[in-house]
């Protein structure tokens, strides 16, 4: 609100300037409201507007200043009433006041008039008590500026009339929703309102206002005097469109209202038919037109008489006599009308159903019928007729969206033809607008297709949601197929206003269809573009579903009648020689139609030309599209219309998909079935297109494409929902097309129903096959339950049966169809049979017997002599019947595995000659040319199972097979496959064995591999069956008294006939017998056979194998597995042989090469295939055992199996290929998973045996050779052919070679077998095992490794694990961690360190310089390290470990990458942080061995011999030492921060030696050397620096001889460079350390401290002293020189830490020292005394810091003797 009053404020200011001279009183009204205004700004948060509209005070100075008639000053003060008005600022009581002062200013100037306006608008609607008078005054005042010269005055004040009038009916409905509340919601008082001189009524203040405004408007616009604006004069277009405005935007408010709908009926109807019969302008009619259709459109229902007069003027309005613009603004309205279906039937029920009233519905379709054809040459309709071949293509091609007409081009189309902005709308226009010429025709099509799709909109979803009686295939279709426009709401048809809406449409589409036809008819006739094509044809099938679904048989034939015309081409009529026999050459004429359909190449080459000539056109394939979509809706009620779609359907399709290429042309280029606009092009300009035209040529063919996909798919869908036809439409639908086929092939065929189409003139062709046979043989199958249904009294199977066998059996057939016809019924009755059968099962094994005689008959007797058939001709006859060939053996195959499939199930008997027909397939045939009778019929022997044709042999069909004779195989073979995989349980065991055999002979025979293989895989199959019957048989108590039988050789003869029913004996047998097949097939010369055989054989034991008693499995094991494990063996030998002798013979192409196949080079010899089998039978044969093994183990010679199968295993992995060692080793492991879990002692034996096997595997590994078996294999064996693979002449040389994978398989074998030989394993066993395990471990000759830097080898895991599954016995413990040290070592030593002195002493091998280059074993380092401190752990306190050197060897190995350091190869290869370096590693391990470690050694140094004793602390030392002063160099790559992390861990390191390490080491057994040594150590870690230079190598800091004094010897002066050494940090805490080991400090273990003491000091104080005299020696020689930094600070540092030390006592005491000297250098500060002459000289030092220190050093040593008080601040 501020805003407010610093606008009003700022513009009383102009105000009283302006007004200052002329007008004071202005003036004065001004300051006086500045100063009211500037009271309410001092009081914030007040409603200022509300304080404002309290007081006239405010307003007073402008009222005043419009008074003055002085532009500026009416401007200033409209600017701020209007201000006032828009925050509502002013009283309501001023209104009147505000509204007389802008009645009086309204003359002056545009700029106030437009001020006004602006003002006059917020007033009314923010002010709304504003009724009655003062609304009219402020009405008046705009409709006064309205009426002004002035455009932009004219057109501000229009449109503010236009809001102020509809904000007068808004309050109204605002109003209403207020009464609605109730009365104690609102004060409003009514008021009484005269709406005629009968009628008074009560108005609220809204609604009269409302009243008088609408009342006025319609009052003036027909020129009469108001009542309430008092105003004279206003522009009927004006009023118009006020009356229209609020017509449009309060629709149900003149509804709600009785006096507004008197007012409508009283005035607005009067005032249009008053105006409407007079001539006007275009925008007086216009609005007047528009005003009309709102009334019809909304208030007809209410307006029923003045609607019936309204659409009758519109209707006479469409006569030519009119000008154009009316009469298209009368079409726009019947478009608005006619798009409204529920309009449209009241306008049907109201006038057309009513006798006494105009039949307006009727006189629109007339009109608009009328209107379409009035210029047809505008439409580019065709004249010339549609009959003819030549007619005008332009009648059959539509034009695509981008291609659209030419607005010169004769046609309609959505561009050419229509406005952007339609008449109605054109509001701006004072003169009629340009207007298309066609125009006026396209709003005719318009309204046709939307009455069209109206009554669709109602009707179609009612009867598709619900009734039975339309084709219930409409739910199949899709959505697409039918636009039913936008009223698709879905009532149900009981609804009784439902009922009487649909007898309304019936009658609406009976005037209707007339109409529309005909004027449909004529725009199919015309030019239009795609999509007003598109909208014709839809309303056209909307129509005629319409009819279909009412029953309004007429309309609906007569429409279809017109669309089938429409959708196909007129195909002329043909004639050939075979229809004219006496005329010769005649073919090429046109002629009567022949008795038959003609077959397309029975036409001469001009003929196929005409024929090609014809193609379909877009409209055609749209009107086929409609035809089809029409058909699916309409299905059950089209009945002898069916003949009119069907036929036309087979005319498109011999156009569409059936009509081949013509004689003569390339086939390659077939008759195009579409034809186009740009089709006319010639050849020459096609050769030319331009970029765009050959888009668009795209473009359109790929449109071809999809209209010919939908057609075909909706074509299908005709018949496939054939299903859902009633029986009566059924019983049409095939006599429609039995009718069809007898036109087709000549054949009588009466219908009595037929009553359409009887004398059809479209000529009869077809290609290969006829199209109604066709399609009858889909139906019959489709619909064969409903066609032997009694129900249907077979009706239908009557019909198609007797017609087809009638076409069969007619002598002019054509032989194509006469061969459809054959096909058609030999489909059909086999599917009746299976379904008969399936609900029928009397009398049906002869029926079985003649159908499988004929089948046979057309496969075995191929051979026969051709059969004649006398049919009379004087020739001698001709032959009728042609001699049985392959294709009649193919089609006989094909239909015996038809019948199998539908009804195989239902077979009892004949499966003998069914498996005869199939084995003659399989051997070949020409064994039963001698078999023949004299009469050309089979001779079947009475012996149906005879061997001789059953079993011929394979190398016939090798030697005489063919392309013919592998299609024949292929056929046979499905049917095969049919019966092994359904049908097995109805064959009898002499079946079975048939089956088995002719399984057999697919097996071998050699046409095709699949076929073998397959053949392979169903013989499992049967053998799944066959035991799983046995079973069955044996809980049913069938034949126990055969079980327990022994079988014997005899019983496996595959001819030999098996008698009598199924027990489990025979079944036994025919497993056993099924076994033998498949066995011999496992060494077939093709690998992919018999690798299949082998697999099928092994799985068929396994899956069964639990179901076999003790005698099969004996004859699996010793007559199938180890017979073909040394078949196998020996096969691959002779192969071998082969090879090498072919190739020492010259190169020759194998078979498989001569054929083409490309082989890898896995494969590519016969050696490398026969090891693929070895590895299936070595995996199946330890599978079966895995899986079997209790079992097994129950046969009396299973010890001698289980010896033999380990000889093949160990064979097989020592002396065959990488991939067949590996199966063999996989096998044995295999075997011994069983033994993880084996609790039963009585398998102990073998599986000692397998650890025996195992250990000889491994030694044969290491050393090249294997060991001889305990037991001779030849006399475990029945008979000795089983062993011949293993006799000495047919061992191979071992391998050299073993892959990773073989040697990993091998250690985890003994992972799985030690869980049961654990018992008897001991420690001589655990040593045999780790020899076996170190070898692999460091197996050389692997063709390749595995990366073993970040992670273990797969091979070097699996040994561990081996390790780590043995039982931790304190014996088996030390023989562990042996080896564990030794494999620490791998990755640094050669693996040939077989003693602790080699390892301890053993120089690091870099590993790219090992032999084992491949293989770094530092992840087996790490792990091992692991291992070891884990398993010390829990071992440390076993004596045994410290006796037998273990512990030494494992502190030696963690010493040497301590002593490598930098050295040592890095620890990982992709980068880890959390990863230390072996050497980080290595001591980590080695101070936690050492602190749990060194405690027992002490604790058992009593049972620990001298030397194993001595050699332990030896170790610790040298591995000290190796690691503080190691001699590696740091890599250069190696940051400053890395360089600081290293020394602060040898820091560490220093740390845990001077606070555990030397505890330990200074017990009294230590030898002192020991000590020393470790002391020298340190002492040489903790060296500052090094002086390059040769000369001063002398100065060697070696502790002096402690029994001279004199130590000069030690000085000697240099100025050589000094050299500080890396890691000074490291070297400082060394020399701090040694200071610690001889202070007094630390009182616990004293004695041991003490000792260490005594050690530790003489080489402390020789090192202090060294550096003083140094010092104070190269003083001279520098000069004034300072001293090197690291000098410096080591001297300052010694004499600090000399300062602070207080040593232990007696630690420099000797023999032969007096008292005195005893006494000083046995006390705390003996460093001093010790070193007093050396600080003596030191004095002269010209260094204050060292001369301090010396000072303080002097001042000590006086304080000890009591010579110097002692400072207590020090």
């Amino acid at each position: 609100m501020s805003g407010l009053i610093a606008f009003l404020q700022s513009e009383l200011l102009s105000l009283s300037s302006e007004a200052k001279r002329k007008h004071p009183e202005i003036k004065e009204a001004a300051e006086r409201t500045s100063a009211v205004l500037r009271t309410f700004k001092e009081r914030p948060g007040h409603n200022v507007a509300e304080d404002l509209t309290k007081t006239d005070e405010v307003l007073r100075p402008f009222l005043l200043a419009c008074e003055t008639k002085q532009v500026k000053l009416v401007v200033i003060a409209i600017g701020c009433i209007q201000k006032l008005i828009t925050f509502n600022a002013i009283p309501e009581q001023s209104v009147n006041a505000i509204l007389k002062t802008l009645n009086d200013i309204m003359i002056h100037g545009v700029e106030i008039q437009l001020k006004i306006l602006q003002t006059i608008l917020p007033l009314l609607t923010n002010y709304h008590t504003i009724h009655g008078d003062v609304l009219a005054e402020a009405l008046l005042i705009c409709f006064r500026l309205q009426d002004s010269k002035v455009v932009v005055v004219n057109n501000t004040a229009a449109a503010t009339l236009r809001q102020l009038v509809i904000h007068v009916f808004d309050k109204v409905a605002k109003e209403d929703a207020i009464l609605a509340k109730g009365n104690e919601h609102h004060d409003l008082q009514p008021r009484k309102i005269t709406i005629s001189p009968e009628e008074t009524i009560e108005l609220y203040p809204s609604a009269a206002d409302a009243y008088y405004l609408f009342q006025d408007l319609c009052l003036l616009t027909n020129g009469e005097a108001t009542q309430f604006l008092r105003l004279h004069h206003l522009s009927r277009t004006f009023g118009l469109e006020l009356i229209e405005s609020v017509l449009t935007n309060h629709i149900q408010l003149f509804k709600s209202h009785p006096d507004m709908t008197v007012l409508l009926k009283e005035k607005v109807c009067p005032l249009i038919i008053k105006t409407f019969s007079d001539k006007h302008d275009f925008p007086q009619t216009m609005r007047l037109t528009r005003v009309i259709y709102i009334l019809v459109k909304q208030f007809s229902n209410i307006l029923i008489m003045e609607t019936e007069i309204f659409l009758s003027m519109f209707v006479k309005v469409l006569e030519p006599d009119h000008p154009l613009w009316q009469r298209v603004l009368a079409m726009e309205i019947f478009r608005g009308v006619c798009a409204d279906p529920t309009l449209i039937r009241s306008i049907y029920n109201w006038y057309d159903k009513q006798a006494s009233s105009t039949d307006i519905f009727q006189d629109m379709i007339t009109g608009f019928g009328r209107l379409a054809a009035e210029k047809p040459q505008l439409l580019g309709v065709n004249q010339g007729g549609r009959e003819s071949l030549d007619s005008g293509q332009g009648s059959y091609l539509l034009h695509s969206s981008s291609q659209n007409l030419s607005a010169a081009e004769p046609g309609l189309s959505t561009s050419a033809s229509t406005m952007r902005i339609q008449c109605i709308d054109q509001l701006d226009k004072a003169d009629p607008p340009s207007i298309p010429e066609t125009y006026l025709y396209y709003l005719a099509l318009v309204c046709l297709n939307t009455l069209a799709d109206g009554m669709a909109g109602y009707v179609l979803p009612i009867f598709a949601s619900g009734s039975h009686k339309l084709n219930g295939s409409m739910s199949a279709s899709t959505a697409d197929d039918h636009h039913l426009g936008k009223d698709t709401v879905s009532p149900q048809k009981d609804d009784p206003d439902v009922a009487e809406n649909i007898v309304l449409v019936t009658d609406m589409a009976t005037v209707a269809w007339p109409g529309l036809l005909a004027a449909m008819s004529f725009y199919l006739s015309a030019k239009l573009d795609e999509d007003l094509f598109q909208a014709v044809m839809r309303s056209y099938q909307n129509f005629t579903n319409v009819c279909g679904a009412l029953k309004l048989t007429v309309p609906r034939d007569a429409f279809l009648t017109n669309l089938c015309r429409n959708a196909v081409p007129t195909i002329p009529m043909i004639s050939t020689s075979r229809s004219e026999t006496n005329i010769a050459g005649s073919s090429s004429s046109l002629s009567t139609l022949a008795s038959g359909a003609l077959s397309y190449s029975e036409l001469s080459a001009q003929q196929q030309q005409m024929l090609a000539n014809i193609a379909l056109s877009e409209k055609n394939l749209y009107c086929l599209r409609v035809l089809l979509n029409v058909a699916m809706f309409l299905g059950n009620m089209l009945d002898q219309s069916w003949y009119l779609v069907l036929e036309t359907l087979q005319q498109a399709d011999f156009l569409l998909f059936s009509r081949p290429s013509q004689k003569g042309s390339s086939s390659s280029n077939p008759p195009t079935p579409v034809r186009r606009q740009t089709s006319t092009l010639t050849l020459s300009t096609a050769t030319h297109l331009s970029p765009q035209q050959a888009a668009q040529a795209a473009a359109n063919a790929t449109a071809d494409a999809d209209h010919i996909t939908l057609i075909s798919a909706s074509m299908g869908r005709i018949f496939d929902n054939t299903k859902y036809l009633d029986d009566g439409s059924f019983v049409a639908f095939t006599k429609a097309l039995c009718r069809m086929s007898s036109e087709a092939s000549g054949a009588p065929f009466s219908d009595t129903d037929a009553t359409l189409g009887s004398n059809s003139s479209k000529a009869k062709l077809f290609n290969n096959k006829s199209f109604a046979v066709e399609k009858l043989r889909f139906i019959a199958t489709l619909n064969m339950e409903r066609l032997i249904n009694p129900k249907t009294s077979f009706t239908a199977w009557d019909i198609i049966v007797k017609h087809l066998i009638t076409t069969a059996n007619y002598p002019f057939t054509p032989s194509a169809i006469r061969a459809q016809t054959c096909e058609s019924i030999s489909d059909i009755v086999i599917s009746a049979m299976n379904v008969e059968l399936s609900t029928n099962k009397d009398d049906h094994e002869k029926v079985q017997l003649r159908l499988l005689s004929a089948l046979s008959q057309c496969i075995i007797d191929a051979s026969n002599p051709p059969v004649t058939v006398d049919t009379g001709d004087q020739t001698g006859g001709s032959a009728y019947m042609s001699r049985t060939s392959s294709e009649a053996q193919k089609m006989a195959l094909e239909t015996l595995n038809r019948l199998l499939q539908m009804s195989g199930h239902s077979l009892s008997n004949g499966w003998s000659l069914v498996f005869d027909m199939l084995t003659c397939i399989a051997t070949g045939a020409n064994i039963l040319n001698e078999t023949g009778n004299d009469d050309g019929t089979l001779a079947v022997p009475s012996d149906a199972d005879s061997p001789k044709l059953r079993r011929a042999s394979s190398d016939m069909m090798a030697s005489t097979g063919s392309k013919a004779s592998m299609g024949l195989v292929r056929i046979a073979f499905s049917s095969l496959q049919l019966i092994c995989t359904d049908f097995l349980s109805l064959l009898n065991p002499d079946s079975l064995r048939q089956c088995i055999a002719t399984l057999g002979c697919f097996s071998t025979q050699k046409d095709d591999l699949n076929i073998s293989l397959t053949a392979v895989g169903l013989l499992w199959n049967v053998s799944d069956f066959i035991l799983t019957k046995k079973q069955e048989l044996e809980k049913s108590g069938v034949g126990e008294e055969e079980a327990s039988k022994n079988v014997t050789t005899a019983d496996y003869s595959i001819d030999k006939k098996i008698e009598g029913e199924a027990t489990p004996r025979r079944l036994n047998n025919l497993w056993m017998l099924l076994l033998f097949q498949l066995s011999k097939v496992c060494i077939d010369s093709r690998p992919e056979v018999r690798n299949g055989a082998n697999q099928t054989l092994f799985r068929t034991i396994g899956m069964n194998g639990d179901l076999l008693n003790i005698y099969t499995w004996h004859a699996c094991v010793w007559e199938i597995l180890f017979p073909l494990l040394n078949d196998v063996k020996l096969a691959a030998i002779d192969a071998r042989n082969i090879e090498e002798n072919q190739a020492a013979a010259g190169p020759s192409d194998t078979d498989r090469e001569s054929v083409g196949f490309m082989m890898h080079h896995s494969r590519n010899t016969a050696e490398k295939q026969w090891d693929e089998t070895k590895v299936l039978v070595l995996l199946g044969t330890s599978g079966i055992f895995h899986d079997f093994l209790d079992k097994l183990t129950e046969l009396e010679d299973f010890s001698s199996a289980w010896i033999l199968l380990l000889a093949h295993f160990e064979d097989s992995t020592l002396r065959s290929g990488a991939e067949v060692s590996l199966a063999s080793i996989k096998s044995l492991k295999n075997i011994t998973t069983l033994a993880e879990t084996e609790k039963d002692t009585s398998k102990m034996e073998l599986w000692q045996k397998a650890w025996q096997s195992w250990e000889r595997i491994g030694l044969g590994i290491a050393n090249g050779e294997q060991t001889n078996h305990s037991v001779s294999i030849s006399t475990i064996a029945d008979s000795k052919s089983l062993t011949t693979s293993l006799e000495v002449e047919n061992l191979n040389q071992i391998s050299d070679s073993f892959t990773q994978d073989t040697l990993i398989t091998l250690a985890n074998t003994f992972t799985d077998l030690y869980p049961a030989i654990k018992s008897e394993f001991g420690l001589e066993e655990v040593q045999r095992l780790l020899r076996v395990l170190r070898e692999l471990m460091i197996y050389s000759s692997s063709p390749q490794y595995r990366p073993d830097i970040d992670h273990l080898s797969p091979l070097q895991e699996a040994i561990l694990d081996a390790l780590c599954s043995i039982d931790m016995t304190v014996d088996a413990v030390a023989a562990i961690l042996n080896d564990l040290a030794d494999y620490m070592s791998l990755a640094f030593l050669s693996p040939n360190h077989d003693s602790l002195e080699k390892l301890v002493s053993a120089t690091p091998i870099p590993p790219s310089q090992r032999k084992h280059s491949t293989v770094t074993y530092i992840a087996l380092n790490k792990k091992c390290t692991k291992l070891v401190l884990d398993i010390f752990k829990r071992f440390s306190n076993e004596l045994e470990l410290y006796q037998q050197g273990v512990y030494v060897k494992v502190i030696a190995a963690l010493g040497i990458p301590m002593k490598l350091k930098y050295d040592c190869p890095p620890s990982f290869k992709h980068y880890d942080e959390d990863t230390p370096a072996l050497w980080k590693s290595a001591t980590t391990a080695l101070l936690e061995i050492l602190d749990i470690g060194l405690p027992k050694v002490r604790e058992f140094e009593s049972d620990i011999p001298l030397q194993e004793y001595e050699s332990t602390w030896r170790a610790v030392v040298e591995v000290l030492e190796g690691s503080l002063l190691s001699q590696s160099s740091p890599p250069s790559t190696m940051s400053i921060e890395e360089l600081d992390i290293d020394e602060h861990f040898d820091i560490k390191l220093l740390t845990a030696v001077e606070n555990n390490i030397v505890l330990q080491i200074g017990h009294a057994k230590v030898p002192t050397e020991l000590i020393r040594k470790l002391i020298d150590v340190i002492k040489e870690g903790s060296r500052l620096y090094y002086v390059d230079e040769q000369a001063n190598d002398s100065t060697d800091d070696k502790p002096g001889d402690m029994t001279s004094m004199n130590r000069s010897s030690d000085l000697l002066a240099t100025v050589g460079t000094i050299v500080p050494v890396m890691k000074e940090t490291f070297a400082y805490a060394a020399l701090r350390c040694l200071f610690s080991l001889c202070s007094s400090d630390k009182q616990d273990q004293s004695e041991v401290r003490q000792r260490i003491a005594e050690v530790s000091a003489p080489v402390l104080l020789d090192r202090c002293e060294v550096v003083l005299r140094n010092y104070m020696a190269d003083q001279p020689l520098l000069g004034r020189c300072p001293f090197p930094r690291v000098r410096n600070e080591e001297t300052l540092f010694i004499l600090r830490q000399l300062l602070f030390l207080e040593m232990r006592p007696n630690l420099l005491n000797q023999e032969g020292d007096d008292d005195i000297k005893k006494l000083l250098l046995g006390s705390s500060r003996a460093q001093i005394f010790y070193l007093y002459p050396t600080l003596c000289k030191t004095m002269v030092s010209q260094d204050a810091a060292v001369v301090a220190l010396i000072g303080e050093l002097l001042e000590v040593a006086g304080q000890a003797m009591g010579l110097c008080p002692k400072d207590d601040n020090k």
